[in-house]
């Protein structure tokens, strides 16, 4: 799908999503298992009345998935993508080194994150992604996301829930149970990840031969198809 500038004439109606939850607007390749949940967070909105009536008709960007290698709308682990170089995560992630948002012109989007039942607390970050001629590519990104994450649950620990399911103290959701499957555009110049939280005690893992500094991982974790 190719990038349509925003300058265009208006979008066509049926073009127009009127989902308002990720969980609605991305359909996810592989049906989920009894232990995989997708994380229900709200699209974001702009409060600013003028500033949606301006942004409601912009075609936005299409979603950028993460993979494993042989995978198909499975995700991937954000531990994996936080803790790997990006020389392993190159060797992990299907079309890692692509150069997703080469297409955007501009040089930072904003990353969201509205958990449920926190939605009060405040979570955007200005990622660069097009600068000094760099592109960020689908690993980089990735990164991105889980550090922005990783950040957002150490924060909100500390915060009233207004949600039993997803309380991130009671529930024993961890940093670890969550799985990037997408990042989606929700409005312009604003991004969405579109996650899964696996609270599954245990997980296969695949072990390659290799040397321990070798970029090539010795483990990851595989879903089942």
């Amino acid at each position: 799908m190719s990038y349509v500038n925003p300058l265009h004439p208006q979008v066509d109606p049926s073009q127009i999503s009127h989902y308002s939850t990720l969980e609605g607007a991305i359909v996810t390749t592989t049906p989920l298992s009894p232990t995989r949940h997708t994380l229900p967070q709200q699209s974001f909105i702009p409060n600013s009345k003028w500033t949606r009536a301006m942004g409601q008709n912009v075609r936005l960007h299409p979603a950028i998935h993460f993979d494993y290698i042989g995978y198909n709308g499975q995700g991937v682990q954000m531990r994996e993508l936080f803790a790997r170089s990006n020389a392993a995560i190159a060797a992990m992630i299907k079309g890692a080194r692509d150069e997703v948002l080469s297409h955007v012109e501009r040089e930072r989007i904003s990353f969201r994150i509205i958990w449920p039942g926190y939605e009060h607390v405040e979570s955007c970050d200005q990622l660069a992604i097009n600068a000094n001629g760099c592109h960020i590519t689908r690993g980089q990104l990735g990164k991105n996301v889980a550090k922005c994450f990783a950040r957002f649950m150490e924060k909100a620990r500390n915060e009233h829930s207004r949600s039993y399911e997803w309380n991130l103290r009671s529930s024993g959701i961890r940093f670890e149970h969550l799985v990037l499957v997408a990042l989606t555009n929700v409005w312009e110049g604003v991004w969405q990840a579109d996650v899964v939280v696996d609270l599954r005690q245990e997980t296969d893992v695949v072990v390659r031969q290799g040397p321990a500094d070798s970029p090539t991982p010795r483990s990851y974790y595989k879903y089942p198809s």
